[in-house]
């Protein structure tokens, strides 16, 4: 079965994020999405490239860059979702 675009959208000023990924929703905290890409804390801001399955998230406070494809975040999410935290 085909799975739609990934797709992002920045809420609440910056304090949400919410994904689609592989046809499934997330929606998370500005915090909760940089633990998840492996990044500490950081001051507010934030930019979401889609190019086909590839999404790139860029920090401009803290000049981080993380380009993830859809896949990866998906387990990543899946993985912190049996997890518990």
């Amino acid at each position: 079965m085909p799975h739609a675009s990934p797709s992002a959208l920045i809420t609440d000023n910056g304090r949400r994020v919410l994904l689609r990924l592989q046809g499934r929703f997330y929606d998370l905290s500005y915090h909760e999405l940089r633990s998840l890409l492996g990044l500490p804390g950081g001051a507010p801001g934030l930019g979401i490239s889609i190019e086909g399955e590839s999404l790139r998230f860029e920090f401009p406070a803290d000049r981080s860059t993380v380009e993830v494809t859809a896949g990866q975040l998906a387990r990543r999410l899946a993985k912190q979702m049996t997890s518990g935290t």
